[in-house]
């Protein structure tokens, strides 16, 4: 193998690493480290049925700055980890990859977050960003 072969072979291994780097990191971002959280609306529902817990249906989509404000400031804070992790199933959903279910709920902007019971019924909604400490005041009698 001569000199060409192997620069060649070395600048294609890199860019393949940096290419599946970059799907790593775009696929983990929908995750909110110490939330339990899913992408699996079916999923997410068995589990609250399972755990007596409501599902909290987040719609999202990619380049939504307030979904990924949501994520980091609100979704991030220890006190609704807290309430989240002991009474709900988050599941993340994103609009464009599950356009039925965002129609469903009539969901007309991201971020919302649509509450619903065991029987997939809307018993609450939050259109738009809210901060923490509103979330956590919209979601006290849930």
């Amino acid at each position: 193998m001569n000199k060409q072969n192997i620069f060649f072979i070395l600048i294609l291994t890199i860019v393949l690493i940096v290419g599946l780097s970059m799907v790593v990191c775009a696929s983990s971002n929908d995750s909110v480290s110490g939330l339990n959280i899913s992408d699996n609306y079916d999923s997410a529902l068995k589990d609250a049925k399972t755990q007596n817990k409501t599902v909290m249906v987040i719609f999202d989509q990619d380049s939504c700055s307030y979904c990924d404000q949501f994520k980091q400031e609100t979704l991030s804070n220890s006190k609704v980890q807290e309430k989240l992790n002991s009474g709900f199933v988050p599941v993340v959903v994103d609009i464009n990859k599950d356009y039925d279910l965002a129609s469903k709920y009539k969901v007309l902007g991201t971020p919302t977050v649509v509450f619903l019971d065991a029987n997939e019924k809307e018993i609450h909604r939050i259109d738009g960003y809210v901060d923490a400490n509103g979330f956590l005041d919209e979601i006290k009698g849930i």
